[in-house]
């Protein structure tokens, strides 16, 4: 099995900056814009997403279905991987980080699952820096090192992980 740099395996990039805040509440139209409190492991609703304050046509980073969002501020550690509605522009702010584009032989599916496991979050906390809000580096992300196998064992372990999520979110629901 081949151990690599994140940034070997994937293009690792921030989203777009905003000079003040980031939703516009005034706006129906335009791209929405995924937050920091809207990643979650099981995937972002959509729906519920409020649009940017940025005029179409503007925004730098716009999201793909396969991109894999990890917050850059804050204690949470949570990867998502996005299947994007077709018809929505989607960007997140710069403080979190994008993983796109996986080289070939890499699977977004099974990097997400790397980033969730136990071995992962304790790779990415040792990244952390900062007393009152932690931060982690573009940098020392893209630095980061991730065991990669074979891609069938790549795929096989990402159907599993979807399974999980899958069950995962059933017993949620059940239990509400």
């Amino acid at each position: 099995m081949n151990i690599k740099k994140l940034s070997e395996m994937m293009e690792v990039r921030a989203g777009h900056t905003f000079r003040g805040k980031a939703e516009d509440g005034s706006r129906n139209d335009g791209y929405k814009v995924v937050q920091i409190k809207d990643i979650r492991e099981g995937g972002v609703d959509f729906s519920v997403l409020p649009f940017a304050a940025v005029e179409p046509g503007k925004a730098k980073n716009i999201l793909r279905s396969d991109d894999i969002l990890i917050p850059l501020r804050g204690n949470r550690i949570e990867a998502v991987l996005l299947e994007l509605p077709s018809d929505l522009s989607v960007i997140t702010t710069n403080q979190v980080a994008i993983l796109g584009a996986p080289r070939a032989g890499v699977k977004s599916a099974y990097i997400c699952w790397y980033l969730n496991s136990s071995e992962g979050h304790s790779q990415i906390s040792r990244l952390k820096v900062g007393s009152v809000i932690s931060n982690i580096g573009l940098k020392d992300l893209s630095d980061l090192l991730v065991p990669l196998p074979n891609p069938d064992t790549q795929t096989k372990i990402a159907k599993a992980y979807k399974n999980w999520i899958c069950q995962k979110q059933i017993l949620e629901s059940l239990t509400r």
